[in-house]
């Protein structure tokens, strides 16, 4: 777990101009919990009026450590937790890590299951696709993409 505490000014000071420390420019803290960050980042802005002077960006927020935790699982276990690494695509996941596995223990699949999986996993792929075009309409207040990519979908 992360060890949080606050940032003083003065480790703030060599990342900003010294303009954000006279009244000049803006300190903004965007993130992790703004509409349009969708929770994955925090960016630290300095901001002259709607000019971004400095943008520090903070990475990471969906990190969850799953390769280690593969590590200590069976590699029927480990599959399971492929579904969490893209909430929007996990066929995607699962059939990477299936493909990897049947190349190290060389399985043949049938064709058809080939297949089967393939199109399975091409369909997901669209429905991610279509959320991330009615969530990117909603960030620039487009309701009506929004709803045509979700009846899509």
């Amino acid at each position: 777990m992360a060890d949080y505490r606050a940032t003083s000014i003065d480790e703030l000071r060599h990342l900003v101009t010294e303009r954000a420390f006279t009244g000049e420019t803006v300190l903004l803290n965007m993130g992790p919990q703004h509409p349009s960050t969708h929770g994955v980042l925090r960016l630290l802005l300095e901001l002259d009026g709607e000019i971004v002077v400095t943008c520090i960006p903070d990475i990471g927020f969906l990190h969850t450590g799953v390769e280690k935790n593969m590590e200590s699982k069976m590699y029927q276990q480990a599959e399971v937790m492929t579904d969490r690494l893209d909430y929007l695509n996990p066929l995607g996941n699962n059939l990477t890590y299936c493909l990897a596995v049947e190349k190290l223990t060389e399985l043949d699949v049938p064709a058809r299951a080939q297949a089967i999986r393939v199109i399975l996993t091409e369909l997901q792929r669209i429905s991610s696709h279509l959320l991330w075009l009615g969530t990117s309409g909603l960030d620039l207040a487009a309701m009506s993409v929004f709803l045509y990519a979700m009846r899509e979908r």
